[in-house]
């Protein structure tokens, strides 16, 4: 298998790295056939090892982009931290399996953001208690909720930045929010709700 690289989040993807975070994913990646970045989640379309990485040098961003990448970044290690602690209270194996990867796949969209806003470190947030999402049916609709809200978050954004490379970023990312709404909805379906 030949490698690639994701000109979103930067990562080469080989035949080591093909099946990474797959629960994350309706459609999987297999030997013959890459679909997406197993790091990042976007499409086929941001895969090529000929291009150069996504990147935009700070100089060319104006206060109010930096503003919301930081934004951005924040959503995502919010995100990453709820799917984190949801793989830990969630009852059904492949639940915690899909919340475990969902995690991984924000945290990468956290680093994405990190470097093209040249922030020094992720954000530490406040550690919060999803206890009361005393369910997988529970955990599942608060997952949807937020896939929900970056997929806004990321539509009015791109409209906001001063980037067309940042805007394409933004739309990368929000495809990848869109499938996992998808699997968010397909879970609760197959637990029955």
């Amino acid at each position: 298998m030949n490698k690639t690289r994701c000109l979103i989040c930067g990562m080469i993807i080989g035949s080591n790295s093909l099946y990474i975070n797959q629960h994350s994913f309706m459609e999987k990646n297999s030997e013959n056939k890459i679909l997406s970045c197993p790091f990042c989640g976007v499409g086929i379309s941001y895969l090529d090892d000929k291009k150069d990485v996504y990147n935009e040098k700070i100089d060319n961003l104006n206060e109010e982009t930096k503003k919301v990448l930081e934004k951005a970044m924040k959503l995502e290690v919010f995100n990453g931290d709820f799917y984190r602690e949801a793989s830990l209270l969630a009852e059904n194996d492949e639940i915690k399996q899909t919340f475990k990867d969902l995690s991984n796949i924000e945290f990468m969209h956290a680093r994405i953001h990190k470097r093209l806003g040249s922030f020094n470190n992720l954000p530490t947030l406040r550690k919060i208690d999803y206890k009361r999402h005393d369910s997988d049916k529970l955990l599942l609709i608060e997952a949807n909720k937020r896939e929900q809200h970056a997929i806004a978050f990321y539509n009015m954004n791109s409209k906001i930045v001063n980037s067309n490379i940042i805007k394409q970023v933004f739309t990368a990312l929000s495809s990848v929010e869109k499938g996992h709404v998808i699997i968010t909805e397909e879970r609760n379906k197959e637990l029955g709700y």
